[in-house]
């Protein structure tokens, strides 16, 4: 009898089919009786407070049967903000006081009987204000900087060797400023809520990362027991970090949705949501490079400058990933807080990575071409075994792989250095550029139930979320490859407090704490699958129960047989068996989880927080890797560059499921491109608040400016980190591809893209010649 292998195939999504039919229920798609409708109204000031609210013509619309305001709106407890160990998106409360902290503050809430009578009578409040100075720039004299290390000590700055001392000693110093712009997510699905009471419990349905935290942050603003709060969030229309807290939406629903006695359903305008959750910072890097003649380097100085907001401090830990990214024997870095009259910045795809690595990669290329050293060569002699940071071995560090397969596959050895040399048959200039990426490995606490039926189906219940990166199908194939039957006969259920606790998924480790959690239950499934053969005196209970495995429909010994599981479950007089199961990281107890608000647990047993660790554990350190190789043409007379030809090879350990993981860097791919060429939030210095909040003016990549990609896996277990050898994917894909193109852009043009997006008029210098 030969098990078959799920893991590492091409197998089907789980929901591929239901999501072309349109079948899935997001946040907005749901209802109930009696539902209402609630249409938020945004301060129009940059920072100041409010003087006068006027809501009567609001409330005399048809239809209308609340208005909510500071005045009126119950008074909520503190929100602790994530990043201080809480579960809000900011510690800034909505309608609280006449404070308005910056421009597009929630400062009213129209409910009405429909959507259309709310979104008219919102569009009637209208409200004076005492205006105070603001600042919304990076670069503002006005802004606030603070030191990192000293206001948010558990984000020291790093240093290495001599750290910067050698600098000055250096033959070769390559100094220059990095900017990336705020970006915001701009996810599909819009942020919505359903809040519904019943007998003093509260139902939040709604697309979220973290229906735990939901339901904690709630709890605690409204009060009351958090048994008493349940979330549901079964399918999300794409996260990318933005939905890894409770946002203003949740709240003002479940607030509303108390006052009117009747389920209120909130969606968030897009316009809103730009305003009023958090997004990628604006960063500022100032790179130091320090290399011998032969190109050794023996330097590296990392200075950030990092968006938060006046009233949270958002830290940015890009040194932990530039400090470890190459064998650089003398590193220092310091982080500046910039605080501006925005909401507060967090999560977005590779939040602190992108922009840190766009900066080393950059500044590594200009090194390059300065030495006249091929930039793969450049990366090949700094490759390290171990961590530059901690000393520990890493458990598995594939990035060699990764640039030797996608050179030999892209055809790296036919490029000219020379930067201006190539050209195609239009005439139009063509550059060939790459980088490298890494992002930490890490992992969180996380519990499951499995219960497997005597009409051979299972039922996989697991702490995460599916946001389109496909969890229900990994989870579905490491379930068929453990329980012995097909992914179709598979159900998996994500996202519900009511079954088990939901901690955030995020920073790619989804798959990483989902899979050895459900991994965990089958043991239960097959332990007592054994203890119910030895009680009715089936072969296989001579056999260790560590040596049975379910394969076939059958429990089976190392002679690959034994009795079928349908009919050790009729013997037992059982229609089925369940069993929970758990993980904990490397090194992680059930005592290093956050506090809740009434007594220390674990997230098995609680959905609190961020109880996530990495990648430092007790015996190693642990990344994934990629490296990205990138063709641009640029137009000879008007510099409008396109991105031609695309090719990145992944070191992620283990691939579970081919087609999920492909997808992932696909959209990885797609996202650097936005990132190199098109996506900015440009901020209004006038009157506060983000200019381009729409899909119209916030520009995103379309098919037209996608050529045709490639990814490639090297494939190959991590030995120490996670269940079959599995790393993680969704972040890292997106981790150099940005510079990778401003790098080809520079061999097209001879031009160097420090600032990000890239603009036709900074490649314009000597395009008239």
């Amino acid at each position: 009898m030969t098990a078959v292998t799920w893991v590492g195939s091409d197998h089907v999504r789980l929901d591929g089919t239901e999501k072309v039919r349109g079948e899935p229920i997001y946040g907005a798609d749901r209802t109930a009786e009696a539902m209402t409708y609630a249409v938020p109204v945004g301060a129009t000031v940059g920072r100041g407070r409010i003087t006068a609210l006027d809501t009567a013509a609001a409330e005399r619309v048809p239809g209308v049967l609340a208005v909510f305001t500071y005045e009126n709106l119950d008074r909520l407890h503190p929100a602790d903000f994530a990043y201080g160990a809480g579960s809000a998106n900011e510690s800034s409360q909505p309608m609280q006081d006449p404070v308005v902290a910056y421009r597009g503050q929630p400062i009213a809430l129209v409910v009405a009987e429909t959507l259309e009578a709310a979104a008219d009578a919102a569009a009637l409040v209208t409200a004076r204000y005492e205006v105070d100075p603001f600042t919304v720039e990076l670069d503002d004299p006005a802004a606030e900087s603070v030191d990192q290390a000293q206001e948010v000590p558990a984000f020291p700055a790093v240093e290495i060797g001599a750290g910067d001392r050698l600098l000055d000693q250096a033959p070769v110093v390559v100094d220059a400023t990095y900017v990336t712009p705020a970006q915001h997510h701009n996810a599909l699905e819009l942020l919505s809520t359903v809040a519904q009471w019943r007998d003093g419990t509260l139902l939040i349905q709604e697309g979220t990362q973290a229906a735990g935290r939901v339901r904690h942050a709630l709890a605690n603003q409204l009060g009351m027991p958090m048994e008493l709060v349940q979330t549901v969030s079964p399918s999300l229309g794409g996260g990318f970090g933005q939905r890894t807290n409770q946002t203003f939406n949740t709240v003002l629903a479940a607030v509303a949705a108390r006052r009117v006695g009747r389920p209120v359903k909130l969606v968030v305008p897009r316009a809103d949501v730009f305003h009023s959750v958090h997004f990628r910072p604006a960063t500022r890097h100032r790179i130091r490079l320090g290399a011998q003649d032969d190109g050794t380097i023996t330097t590296l100085v990392h200075d950030i400058h990092a968006q938060t907001s006046r009233h949270d401090l958002m830290p940015f830990w890009g040194a932990e990933t530039s400090s470890r990214m190459y064998a650089i024997p003398n590193f220092r870095s310091t982080t500046s807080l910039v605080r501006l009259d925005t909401q507060t910045p967090g999560y977005m795809r590779a939040p602190m990575e992108m922009a840190t690595m766009f900066a080393v990669e950059s500044a590594l290329d200009e090194l390059a071409a300065r030495l006249r050293v091929d930039p793969v060569e450049l990366r090949r002699r700094h490759d390290t075994a171990v961590d530059p940071v901690t000393g520990k071995p890493f458990s598995s560090r594939r990035l060699l792989q990764c640039l030797e397969r996608g050179a030999d596959r892209f055809g790296w050895s036919r490029r000219d250095p020379t930067p201006g040399s190539m050209r195609s048959d239009d005439g139009s200039l063509v550059g060939w550029g790459m980088a490298a990426g890494s992002y930490p490995c890490l992992a969180s606490a996380a519990a499951s139930r499995v219960r497997l039926h005597d009409d051979g189906t299972a039922d996989v219940t697991v702490s995460g979320h599916e946001m389109g990166q496909g969890l229900r199908t990994v989870v579905a194939l490491a379930a068929a490859e453990s329980l012995g039957l097909p992914p179709g006969q598979i159900r998996v259920t994500v996202g519900d407090t009511r079954a088990v606790p939901q901690p955030e998924t995020g920073g790619s480790w989804g798959t990483a704490t989902a899979v050895p959690a459900v991994l965990d239950a089958v043991d239960g499934i097959r332990a007592r699958l054994h203890q119910i053969a030895a009680t009715h005196g089936e072969a296989v209970a001579t056999v260790d129960v560590t040596e049975c495995r379910l394969a076939d429909g059958r429990l089976v010994g190392p002679d690959n047989s034994g009795p079928p599981v349908t009919g050790l479950l009729t013997a037992a007089g059982l229609p089925s068996v369940e069993a929970d199961g758990q993980y904990f990281a490397p090194g992680q107890k059930p005592t290093d989880v956050p506090a809740t608000a009434t007594a220390r647990k674990s997230a098995v047993t609680s959905d609190v927080g961020s109880a996530f660790v990495g990648p430092e554990f007790p015996a190693f350190v642990t990344c994934s890797y990629i490296a990205h190789f990138v063709e641009v043409q640029v137009g000879a007379r008007v510099r409008r560059p396109r991105v031609t030809r695309m090719l990145s090879v992944v070191d992620c350990g283990r691939v579970i499921s081919r087609r999920t993981a492909t997808s992932q860097a696909l959209g990885g791919l797609v996202w650097g491109i936005g990132t190199a060429l098109t996506e900015e939030s440009i901020v209004d210095p006038r009157y506060g608040g983000f200019l381009n909040n729409n899909l119209a003016d916030y520009e995103v990549p379309v098919n037209a400016d996608v050529p045709t990609l490639d990814v490639d896996f090297v494939d190959e277990p991590d030995p120490s980190f996670g269940a079959f050898g599995l790393k993680g994917l969704g972040e890292v894909v997106h981790v150099g591809a940005a510079a990778a193109i401003t790098n080809a852009i520079y061999h097209a043009t001879g031009i160097r893209v420090r600032e990000l997006p890239v603009r036709v008029e900074n490649l314009m210098a000597d395009a008239a010649r």
